[in-house]
């Protein structure tokens, strides 16, 4: 059964490291997703950061720009949510 979490506190604790690692893995820098979200450099290090956490609108258009589905993104953060939180 999957447990419940704070939506706001998910992805602010485990959003930032999958953007993260998505990003690096689609091997852009901070600037050129931003550029290609239509944000600033520092609102992508925000989110990196923990500081906020993507709309999701906002988590669509970082997706579409990292060329996955927000979807799987979603996923991954859910994924490492529970197994932090299963230890």
């Amino acid at each position: 059964m999957k447990k419940n979490f704070d939506e706001d506190r998910l992805a602010k604790t485990f959003m930032p490291a999958v953007i993260r690692r998505y990003r690096d893995a689609a091997g852009m820098s901070q600037q050129e997703l931003a550029d290609q979200v239509g944000i600033s450099k520092s609102y992508i290090s925000s989110l990196e950061l923990g500081y906020r956490a993507p709309s999701l609108n906002l988590l669509v258009k970082i997706a579409q720009a990292l060329g996955v589905a927000p979807g799987e993104m979603v996923d991954a953060m859910v994924a490492d949510a529970e197994r932090i939180c299963d230890h």
